[in-house]
């Protein structure tokens, strides 16, 4: 017997699925990954530079910033360099993973075992309202669907948590389930990985605001100096 597999069962199996399509596409990623964090690095550096300069040069008698850095045409144009390089450095990977990952689970979720190695180390099966196998058309408009969840900040992925059926947004449009054994219950080992990600997550935001600070901190020192 068969039942609508939790949202932790799902996101386990997924992390576990996204982490090996990280790990199959770094090699060809990190060198350039590493020089674009440098160019906007730059680039961002650049602009609280510009910014700070003229905000301590044009501040008003009042001691609030002036409207007319709203418009200025130099931020402006180094505001413009900050979303190209910030492009440049989430694109490419982000269409890597897209890709990859596409063809993986289509062919995954198309096969005898109806699941991709994270879904199989959960024991989840995708199956279509009726419980049987998908086919390759299906399994591709559902990954297309999954688009739909991540562009609603992923309100489409937290629908997998609401009771009975426990089916995100991409399995609404698709036309499928997630199943799971009857009273299958979140493994030890799949708990610990859940919080081994949430400790990197917290960690990783921590570096970013530190990062930031020290990136505010040396355009400070270079515009007041100046």
């Amino acid at each position: 017997m068969s039942a609508p597999a939790g949202f932790w069962q799902r996101h386990a199996a997924w992390s576990l699925d996204a982490a090996l399509v990280a790990i199959l596409i770094s090699p060809f990623l990190s060198a350039g990954i590493a020089q674009d964090a440098r160019a906007l690095d730059a680039v961002f550096s650049n602009w609280l530079v510009t910014f700070y300069t003229k905000l301590a040069t044009q501040m008003d008698a009042s001691g609030l910033p002036p409207l007319s850095l709203l418009g200025d045409a130099t931020l402006r144009q180094e505001l413009a360099a900050i979303q190209g390089a910030l492009l440049q450095l989430v694109g490419p990977p982000a269409l890597a993973f897209a890709m990859v990952s596409g063809l993986y689970h289509v062919a995954s979720d198309t096969s005898r075992w109806q699941g991709s190695l994270g879904k199989r180390a959960l024991r989840l099966q995708v199956a279509d309202r009726e419980g049987r196998r998908i086919g390759i058309a299906r399994a591709i408009s559902r990954h297309l669907a999954g688009g739909a969840s991540w562009l609603t900040l992923n309100v489409g992925h937290a629908m997998a948590a609401l009771p009975p059926q426990h089916r995100a947004l991409h399995d609404v449009l698709s036309g499928t389930r997630v199943l799971a054994p009857q009273d299958a219950r979140l493994p030890g080992w799949a708990r610990g990985w859940i919080a081994l990600q949430a400790l990197a997550g917290l960690a990783g935001t921590a570096w970013l605001v530190v990062h930031l600070v020290q990136l505010v901190h040396v355009a400070l020192e270079q515009a007041l100096g100046a």
